[in-house]
């Protein structure tokens, strides 16, 4: 790291397209953490830090560890929640839309009928709004099983109905025609296979379960209390919880465990 014009760590090397499948661990102080990823390329280490999301432990974890986590973690991974939240941006040419950076869709109980069971999904695409990165495109948000949806239709078809959601309600307040997007981007947290969900959030479950975010960070450690496998990610921030700066304080606190014990 050279930020702020600091020494930079030479000896550090970032590997890419390394998917890991399996973390093995001893007890025993004198061996190392062995990770195996896919490709059949195996790593040694005297610890290992897994940020990986809630929905891959969810999905994974059973397999991932060996030996397996212990029962307060798996029940703290069984008993989170983690969501899904979709966004849709679309990009035009230029700015059609008025001068509000914001729009929202709300339907009457009749429309809402009236819709055909495929089109269902578009009564919770909610809210479109102007990005801060481009004033030329329109970001739609979506959640839950419709985000999880959402990212199982075609291209043409979120863009062909995204356009006609626009043209019901925008259409008529507006003196043009609301062209076609020139392109589009959208997320799909829900079916990557590396993150399974979005971010995680306090569910119905959460008084029962009030130290499972803790309990998810503890350090898994060896023989002699050294730890070995450390946990870090938003999910184990018991307070900032679903935000990036929660996820990288998570971090900071996990690097600074290993080297004050290294001190």
């Amino acid at each position: 790291n050279k930020h702020n014009n600091g020494s930079g760590l030479p000896t550090l090397d970032i590997e890419l397209k390394k998917e890991v499948t399996k973390i093995t661990w001893s007890q025993d102080p004198t061996k190392k953490v062995e990770v195996r990823c896919k490709d059949g390329s195996t790593y040694t280490a005297d610890n290992v830090i897994i940020t990986v999301s809630l929905g891959v432990l969810k999905e994974r974890h059973e397999t991932l560890f060996l030996p397996h986590l212990n029962e307060e973690k798996t029940t703290a991974i069984d008993k989170m929640s983690i969501g899904v939240v979709g966004k849709i941006v679309l990009l035009y040419s230029e700015k059609w839309w008025p001068q509000s950076n914001a729009f929202g869709f709300i339907w009457t109980l009749e429309e809402e009928q009236k819709l055909p069971d495929e089109d269902k999904w578009l009564y919770n695409v909610t809210n479109a709004s102007e990005t801060m990165g481009n004033t030329n495109s329109l970001v739609f948000w979506s959640c839950g099983n419709t985000a999880k949806l959402i990212e199982t239709l075609s291209d043409d078809l979120v863009k062909r109905k995204v356009t006609e959601l626009l043209r019901k309600f925008i259409g008529p307040h507006i003196n043009t025609t609301i062209p076609e997007p020139v392109a589009m981007l959208r997320t799909y947290w829900h079916t990557n296979p590396y993150t399974r969900g979005t971010y995680t959030y306090d569910n119905l479950l959460t008084p029962q379960y009030p130290t499972a975010r803790s309990d998810l960070a503890e350090p898994i450690t060896d023989s002699s209390g050294n730890p070995r496998i450390l946990f870090a990610g938003e999910a184990t921030n018991s307070i900032h919880f679903g935000t990036v700066h929660g996820a990288s304080e998570t971090g900071f606190r996990e690097a600074t465990r290993l080297l004050q014990k290294s001190s």
